[in-house]
């Protein structure tokens, strides 16, 4: 049977996963590895553990496993505790010794010679994994904010992604997940897009499109030789086809040669939440195969901030794929077309009061901060920042794939108050961002909190603002 407990972190459990991975076995069910099926072992899992921890350790991830003081500056940094500030297991560094401690048995000299002065531990079973489970995918959204204002330097979303992938290894993971995952694995994309939904979509947009625009518009998929090869979130696809509207609206109107792929359209990683390489690999080769297959001479990604970090910088990485085209964000392609005149806006068509939103895998992890506001500035009537903003912003509270785990839900709201007070500050009525995942996660905490705005996007309000010749 399956029953509910509270887990050190404060977190409220699924069901335990000795549980969980009972009923996996009885049904055969796959880990989320290389997309191939592994039986559960009973009892193996804590010897499974220790034996990919030593194995895989790197030299970063050894110094921001010794290098911490414990002096506790990251807790300043941390949504998580500064919604809680009286609960210690909401700060970082009580979330990364949870691993620390583990490797200082088993790795570190000092932790096999004296355990107990290294305060060195050990997990007994599958109870303790379940735990370490909850607090590494539950009480974390590996946004990095702790990191930029870490003295040592210690990365602790690096050590959450790290113990994520062992824990993924054996099956111990969240089931939205590893759904998502197992989804990514067989169809090519997070959200099991079939191409027939895929290319339907599509058409009637161009369909529309074309309604407006006249004959000449397009959304081109699979066409060789182009300048641009489009990459998307399968939200825009299933839920929000409008920002794909917005986009061909927009590369029409600048006369852009730009295309879609068939096969390898999402940017989107869940290799980066899981902590699977492999899968991470699988997604970003798809990815740079397309663009090589058609030719085209650079790659843009669509508004999404994990997409964006996995797609041009970890995916490179994890695929051992040498970056041959320039790679770049949908908000850098429009800051270029203003620049150089080939799109022209009127920003009083944008009259209602925005504030910017940085993404993490954006701001922090991609260091792309000043374009999306140089483009709004040009398209907004009224534009005003929040505070803290670029690196120093909050998590919007959806990062880290925790939109993905429903178990974790009371817990992200309750930390997404820090959230909605820098909302509510600035007085705006629209907050943007050039992130999917920040839409649904700014998205539930000004539901939650009930604040009057909402969320748009940078190709919506340059779309809005375009000034398009007469007679297209």
């Amino acid at each position: 049977m399956s029953r509910r407990t509270k887990s050190p972190s404060g977190v409220i459990d699924a069901p335990l996963d000795v549980a969980a991975q009972a009923k996996a076995r009885e049904e055969g069910r796959p880990s989320v590895r290389d997309g191939r099926l592994k039986t559960y072992e009973p009892g193996a899992n804590v010897g499974r553990f220790l034996e990919l921890l030593g194995r895989r350790v790197s030299r970063p991830l050894a110094v921001s496993l010794t290098a911490c003081v414990h002096c506790g500056r990251c807790a300043e940094s941390c949504h998580y505790f500064l919604a809680r500030p009286d609960d210690p297991t909401m700060t970082p560094v009580w979330k990364a010794d949870q691993i620390r401690k583990i490797f200082k048995r088993h790795v570190d000299w000092t932790g096999r010679v004296a355990p107990w002065w290294a305060k060195a531990g050990t997990p007994d079973g599958d109870e303790d994994l379940n735990r370490l489970k909850n607090v590494v995918f539950g009480a974390c959204s590996a946004c990095r904010r702790c990191t930029f204002n870490c003295p040592m330097g210690v990365d602790t979303a690096l050590l959450v992604r790290f113990t994520r992938g062992l824990l993924t290894e054996l099956g111990i993971v969240p089931e939205g997940v590893f759904n998502v995952s197992r989804d990514q694995w067989e169809t090519g994309n997070q959200m099991a897009v079939t191409e027939t939904d895929f290319l339907e979509t599509i058409e009637w947009m161009r369909d529309d499109l074309r309604a407006e625009l006249g004959p000449g518009a397009d959304i081109p998929v699979d066409r060789p030789d182009c300048d641009i090869l489009y990459t998307i979130n399968p939200r825009e696809i299933k839920f929000d086809p409008r920002s794909i509207a917005h986009a061909a609206r927009i590369f029409h109107a600048a006369g852009a040669s730009w295309t879609l792929p068939k096969w390898g359209w999402d940017q989107t990683n869940f290799g980066l939440f899981s902590g699977d390489d492999a899968l991470g690999a699988y997604v970003s080769r798809n990815l740079y195969e397309a663009a090589e297959r058609l030719r085209a001479r650079r790659i843009v990604i669509s508004e999404c901030g994990h997409g964006y970090r996995s797609t041009r910088w970890e995916g490179y990485t994890w695929s051992g794929y040498d970056q041959k085209l320039p790679t770049e964000s949908i908000v850098a392609v429009l800051r270029r077309y203003l620049e150089e005149g080939r799109i022209v806006v009127d920003p009083g068509r944008n009259l209602e009061p925005v504030t910017f939103h940085d993404s993490c895998n954006i701001a922090r992890s991609g260091d792309l901060v000043e374009e999306p506001r140089q483009v709004l500035r040009r398209v907004c009537a009224d534009f005003r920042e929040m505070h803290p903003n670029r690196q120093e912003n909050f998590c919007c509270t959806g990062g880290g794939g925790l939109l993905a785990m429903a178990e974790y839900r009371p817990l992200r709201l309750e930390a997404g108050k820090v959230k909605a007070e820098q909302l509510k500050a600035t007085e705006a009525a629209l907050v943007c961002t050039m992130c999917h995942n920040c839409i649904d996660g700014l998205g539930d905490v000004i539901k939650h909190y009930h604040l009057p705005m909402r969320v748009v996007q940078v190709l919506e309000l340059v779309s809005r603002a375009l000034v398009l010749p007469a007679g297209s």
